[in-house]
């Protein structure tokens, strides 16, 4: 992994050139969480200009699974400038926002704006690891909980459409564990793994099955038939009573 993320960071100084601030690995990875053969890469590189099409057209086909292997489940990029995250809006705009991956489809989205940016612009200030250039904690702005807080909601929103969904969450515990991770942010301003929120939530709540069953499922212990143990009417329950906290 240290091997591609390397060259990773090589790929987009060739590409980007003078107009690349830097390369930061949040995500699992970032947070102690990484699990072989499941956890995708997520990365945010930061720009002083906004990106050419030109550019962005390159850089798909460098970072194509098939020209450039990615040795976890996936990656997921996103390409911002300096201005989105040093001065914080409620949807930050980006440049470029590509995935891929053996069991991936390819997929690039136009520039535009998302909730979902601030998310990894408080991931990347608070725990991203530099792979290239300028520590994000020195340009990267704080967000304000009020709006990280919008768009959890709106990614536990998201998790309701999407409740055993074959390629985002077959066995549910992705859902179940994001939502932990919310109310540690919300209770405590943390900012946790899946894991890690699963298990917060579980030292404040012993009996709490779906979260055990979550965790089981996670970490692949106890049980070789791991998608009967959550179904879809306890996955939706669990959502709609965390986000009726979030209120």
């Amino acid at each position: 992994m240290d091997h591609y993320l390397q060259q990773l960071a090589l790929k987009l100084k060739e590409t980007l050139g003078n107009n690349l601030i830097g390369v930061y690995l949040i995500g699992s990875a970032c947070l102690g969480a990484y699990q072989e053969g499941k956890s995708d890469l997520d990365v945010v590189g930061v720009l002083f200009n906004p990106l050419p099409d030109k550019q962005k057209e390159d850089l798909a086909e460098k970072l194509d699974h098939q020209h450039f292997p990615c040795p976890a489940k996936g990656l997921d990029l996103v390409l911002l400038t300096e201005d989105a995250v040093a001065n914080i809006t409620s949807a930050p705009p980006y440049e470029f926002w590509f995935a891929t991956g053996a069991s991936w489809r390819q997929e690039g989205w136009e520039a535009g704006k998302a909730k979902e940016m601030l998310i990894f612009i408080e991931l990347c200030r608070r725990h991203g690891v530099i792979l290239a250039g300028e520590d994000p904690r020195d340009f990267f702005a704080p967000i304000e909980k009020h709006l990280l807080a919008d768009a959890f909601l709106e990614m536990l929103r998201w998790h309701q459409t999407k409740i055993l969904d074959a390629f985002h969450d077959p066995e549910g515990q992705n859902s179940v564990l994001n939502a932990c991770r919310v109310l540690a942010f919300l209770r405590e301003g943390r900012l946790l793994s899946k894991s890690a929120g699963g298990e917060w939530l579980l030292a404040q709540e012993p009996g709490n099955e779906t979260v055990k069953k979550a965790l089981s499922i996670r970490s692949c212990r106890d049980h070789p038939d791991r998608r009967a143990l959550l179904s879809e009417e306890e996955v939706a329950s669990f959502l709609s009573k965390v986000i009726a906290a979030i209120g």
